[in-house]
C-alpha cells in the first residue's frame, strides 16, 4: 500500500489526486498544499509549496511519511529545479522533468531553437534581446493575421500576446518589456483550430495519452478578451484523428525526448504539446512539461486505467508501455472564475451549491481558487472551480451535464464563465 504526494493547489492538482485515489494500492494522497477540495476522502492537505524555501521540509515530509510518489503539478518548482533537490537527496520517485528538461517550457528560445534543430513545424519567428530587435521583428513577420509576442521566461500565463495587427503589437510592445523585460519571441500569428496532446515519458519513450483534448484561452465566448489560464477544455476533440496523433508522436514528441536523452538530460514526467492545425499541417504552438489546466480535468474523468500504476511504470525503463485506455464518450470542463479575472478580484465569497452540483450523473467537481473556513468553501483565487462532467454517450451530454452543474453553484456578485465550452465541436 502506497502514499502519493501531489504538490499543488490547482484543480489539475485535484484532478491528479482525484484519479490517484482511486488505486486500490493507494491510502491516502497528501497534497502540499492543496486546496478546499482536496482535504476530503483519501486527501490530507499540508501547509507548504513548491517555493525554494520549502523544499527541505518537502524533503523531509516525503521521508517521515514514506511517500511512494511524488508528482509535482505546476512549472515553477519544475523550472526551478525542485525535481533535482530531492533527487540529491535519495528521493528518486519523483514524477517531474530535471531543472535542465523544463528549459522546454521556462524558456521560449531553448524551445525555439530545439525545434528548429529537430524539424518540428512551428511558427516562423525571430529570438529577440532588445527592444528595438523586437520592433524590427514585428515590421518584418507582421501579416493580414497579425503577429505574436512571447516572453522568454514563465510569466503565469501572462507572457502570450496575440495582436491583431504591427500597430497593436508596437503599441503593446513597451508594457510587456516593462513587466517581463526585453527578451522577446516574436512569432508570426498562424490561423486554425487549437488542440493540445499530452505523454508520458520515461526518459527514453513517450506513452501517448491518445486522445486530442482543446483548451480555451481567451477570457470570453466567441475566443475574445485577454488570455488567462483556461476557461475550460474537453476531450476528444473530434478534429484529432488517432492518425494525427501518432504523426505528432512521431514527429514532435518523440524527437524531444530523444534529443534530451542523447543531451545527458533525459526527459522524465508528463510532456505537453500545444498546436495548431494550419493549412500545412499540424505545427506547434508551445511546450508546457506538466499537465495542462484544464486539460488534466476531463482527460481524468476518461481515464480508465488506474493512474499510480501508469506513473509508477515510468520509473521502470524496462517495463512494456502498453496502450492507455479510455472510458467511452466524452467529458467537458466549466471554469468558474471569480469576477474581474485576470485582474484584481474580491476574495472570502462564501460558493453554495456544490453538494447538489455534484450529485448529478458524471459530475466532478474539482476545485482551484478555494479555501475551507469551518463547514464552508470560500473564494481563494482568480480560477475558482472546474465543473467537470463525464458522459458515455459523448460531448452533447457532457456538456449539458457541466452547464447544468454550473447553473447549481453560486457566489455573491455571480462567477464568470464562458458559456461555449466545446460549442463548436457540439455543433
Amino acid at each position: 500500500m502506497a502514499k502519493v504526494l501531489i504538490l499543488g493547489s490547482g484543480g489539475r492538482e485535484h484532478a491528479l489526486g482525484w484519479k490517484m485515489a482511486q488505486s486500490e494500492q493507494v491510502t491516502e494522497v497528501l497534497f502540499a498544499p492543496g486546496n478546499g477540495g482536496t482535504a476530503v476522502g483519501k486527501g490530507r492537505n499540508i501547509p507548504l509549496d513548491g517555493q525554494v524555501k520549502h523544499w527541505e521540509a518537502l524533503a523531509k515530509l516525503i521521508q517521515q511519511e514514506q511517500i511512494a510518489l511524488t508528482v509535482v503539478g505546476p512549472e515553477a518548482p519544475l523550472a526551478a529545479g525542485l525535481v533535482d533537490f530531492l533527487q540529491s537527496r535519495g528521493l528518486t520517485r519523483v514524477f517531474g522533468p530535471s531543472q535542465a528538461a523544463a528549459q522546454l517550457e521556462a524558456d521560449k528560445f531553448f524551445s525555439y531553437k530545439m525545434m528548429e534543430k529537430l524539424n518540428i513545424p512551428q511558427a516562423c519567428g525571430v529570438c529577440c534581446t532588445s527592444m528595438a530587435a523586437a520592433k524590427e521583428a514585428i515590421q518584418t513577420l507582421a501579416s493580414g493575421r497579425g503577429i505574436v509576442l512571447k516572453v522568454r521566461g514563465l510569466a503565469g500565463g501572462k507572457g502570450v500576446v496575440v495582436c491583431h495587427t504591427r500597430a497593436e503589437a508596437m503599441e503593446r510592445l513597451p508594457l510587456l518589456v516593462d513587466t517581463f523585460g526585453s527578451e522577446i519571441l516574436v512569432a508570426e500569428r498562424l490561423s486554425g483550430p487549437e488542440f493540445s496532446v499530452f505523454g508520458i515519458s520515461d526518459g527514453s519513450r513517450v506513452r501517448l495519452i491518445e486522445i486530442g483534448l482543446q483548451d480555451h484561452k481567451p477570457l470570453y465566448d466567441g475566443d475574445v478578451g485577454p488570455n488567462t489560464g483556461g476557461m475550460g477544455a474537453y476531450g476528444p476533440a473530434p478534429l484529432v484523428s488517432s492518425t494525427m496523433i501518432r504523426h505528432i508522436a512521431d514527429s514532435v514528441m518523440t524527437p524531444i525526448v530523444r534529443e534530451f536523452k542523447a543531451q545527458g538530460t533525459p526527459y522524465t514526467g508528463f510532456l505537453y504539446a500545444g498546436l495548431i492545425l494550419t493549412e500545412q499541417g499540424p505545427k506547434v504552438l508551445e511546450f508546457n512539461v506538466r499537465f495542462g489546466d484544464p486539460e488534466c480535468q476531463p482527460t481524468m474523468c476518461l481515464l480508465k486505467d488506474d493512474l499510480y500504476e501508469v506513473l509508477t511504470r515510468s520509473f521502470d525503463v524496462n517495463s512494456a508501455f502498453a496502450k492507455l485506455s479510455f472510458l467511452p464518450g466524452a467529458a467537458c470542463c466549466v471554469i468558474l472564475s471569480s469576477q474581474g479575472y485576470p485582474g484584481p478580484i474580491k476574495k472570502g465569497l462564501p460558493v453554495s451549491g456544490l453538494d447538489d452540483a455534484a450529485k448529478l450523473p458524471g459530475v466532478q467537481i474539482f476545485h482551484s481558487g478555494t479555501k475551507r473556513v469551518g463547514d464552508r468553501i470560500e473564494t481563494a483565487g482568480g480560477r475558482v472551480l472546474s465543473v467537470t462532467a463525464y458522459a458515455p454517450s459523448g460531448l452533447v451530454e457532457a456538456t449539458k451535464r457541466a452547464y447544468e452543474a454550473v447553473a447549481s453553484i453560486s457566489i455573491e456578485g455571480g462567477f464568470h464563465f464562458r458559456t461555449d465550452i466545446a460549442a463548436k465541436a457540439v455543433s
